[in-house]
């Protein structure tokens, strides 16, 4: 019986793709068919850009259809290209998307696998595969699923090239992983722009592997891809804006919304800051400015306050931590007398099914955050450079909302690495046991018998 199961373990660990995408189009279409209800195209600012981009208005929000540069475009561009093959339907976005998510749970078991092995890999893998959270948030039409796809492919190939050569059957260049790692984080940069701090830690693990001579081919290689993708846009908006704009221009809005007097109020009660413009807590730009300039006067804004109130800095760190990274969904709840029209899709938040999934969320999240703490802490045994490519992302997406403002959704690309770490814990302390048991059984045997 134990060699039958020992088979069965070692044939899943060698088929552990079929295994994740069966489950992940499985726990997908269950949810469709579930809650699909719950999905809804009024919640993504992208709708508006990809229905004008479809009807050949160009880039923008608009009514009066004037371009601008407020968001990273690639999501718009995908949106569009579903509406227009498939139509405007957020259950049809939905689907699409499952492809995200096949990637990103195939790419976290490779990076997994790489950093501790084939069951390593396998339990990280079934762990984002089955996260409550990441079913809701990754079909929904937000870019999340996109960036989360992109992001764990791009730190996979890092990590392939970060592969030491004698676990490599036959030694081969690594180069092509650098750049195909380049490619795919540029990419995942017109979505999300902190995939470009990624880069810093892949590239110093690289050193701590390769050497000097390695990292800097490597580096120029990752900063050519990266430059590709990002590039044309960059050159889009700058001559839109006239002054050199990157991929966009709403980390000012995003700045003012992390850092106001009202801020912390909101923090500690469980709201979303970004609901702070509602409540009156934001001073309105003025008249006649363009995007870059409202950007600029709203980061300012943000400034203004941190230096009138020092005193509170560290107290509006420690809030933007703990939202990020408590267990539970954040927001928690909705603030009293918020000005929404009817039907807004933010009213869920406060409906049985978000209290249910909320939850549903804490008893998974909860322990598996616990036990990546702790594989970490274990994780330190080993050489810097097999850890780097995991805390890379942890540690750009907690600087980014530390410095601007923080929710369980801004966490979301980091919860598949912190998998890892917890699938690193779990099979570590499953093999303590195993030697306890052993080690009691074997004194159990040789133990005199009376008589």
């Amino acid at each position: 019986m134990k060699s039958r199961l020992v088979a069965i373990g070692n044939a899943l660990l060698r088929r552990d793709w079929l295994l994740l995408l069966a489950l992940v189009l499985i726990s997908r279409v269950l949810f469709l068919i579930a809650f699909s209800h719950t999905l809804s195209l009024a919640t993504s600012g992208y709708d508006a850009y990809a229905v004008n981009l479809i009807n050949g208005h160009g880039y923008t929000r608009f009514a009066d259809l004037h371009p601008d540069s407020d968001l990273p475009p690639l999501y718009s561009f995908f949106l569009a290209a579903v509406y227009a093959t498939l139509g405007r339907s957020a259950v049809r976005v939905a689907i699409v998307q499952i492809a995200f998510e096949a990637v990103s749970v195939l790419a976290i078991s490779r990076i997994g696998r790489q950093f501790g092995g084939r069951r390593v890999g396998l339990l990280a893998g079934l762990l984002t595969a089955i996260y409550p959270y990441q079913l809701f948030q990754d079909l929904t039409v937000n870019d999340t699923g996109l960036f989360i796809a992109l992001l764990t492919a791009g730190v996979y190939f890092a990590s392939r090239a970060l592969k030491p050569d004698a676990a490599i059957a036959q030694p081969r260049p690594h180069y092509a992983d650098w750049l195909l790692c380049g490619l795919l984080l540029g990419t995942a940069a017109l979505t999300k722009t902190l995939a470009l701090l990624i880069i810093p830690g892949l590239l110093l693990a690289c050193l701590l592997r390769r050497g000097w001579r390695s990292t800097l081919l490597s580096a120029v290689l990752v900063g050519a891809a990266v430059l590709i993708m990002i590039g044309p846009w960059i050159v889009r908006n700058t001559q839109l804006n006239g002054t050199l704009t990157l991929i966009s221009s709403n980390d000012g809005s995003n700045f003012y919304q992390g850092n106001n007097p009202c801020a912390i109020r909101y923090m500690e009660a469980g709201w979303d800051v970004q609901w702070s413009e509602l409540g009156g807590c934001l001073n309105a730009p003025p008249a006649g400015l363009s995007d870059v300039q409202i950007s600029h006067w709203q980061m300012q804004q943000g400034l203004n306050y941190l230096s009138a109130n020092i005193g509170q800095i560290p107290r509006l760190l420690l809030d933007k931590f703990l939202v990020l990274w408590n267990p539970d969904i954040t927001p928690r709840t909705l603030p009293p007398n918020l000005p929404l029209a009817n039907g807004d899709p933010v009213e869920q938040y406060n409906t049985p099914v978000f209290e249910l999934a909320r939850i549903v969320h804490l008893i998974f999240y909860t322990p598996a955050l616990l036990l990546a703490i702790g594989g970490l802490l274990l994780a330190l045994r080993r050489p810097l450079s097999a850890l780097l490519p995991t805390l890379s992302v942890i540690g750009a997406v907690t600087i980014t909302y530390l410095i601007y403002h923080a929710s369980t959704r801004y966490r979301a690309p980091a919860d598949p690495f912190v998998f890892i770490l917890t699938a690193y814990a779990l099979l570590v302390l499953a093999a303590a046991v195993r030697r306890r048991f052993r080690s009691r059984s074997l004194a159990q045997r040789v133990q005199p018998q009376p008589g």
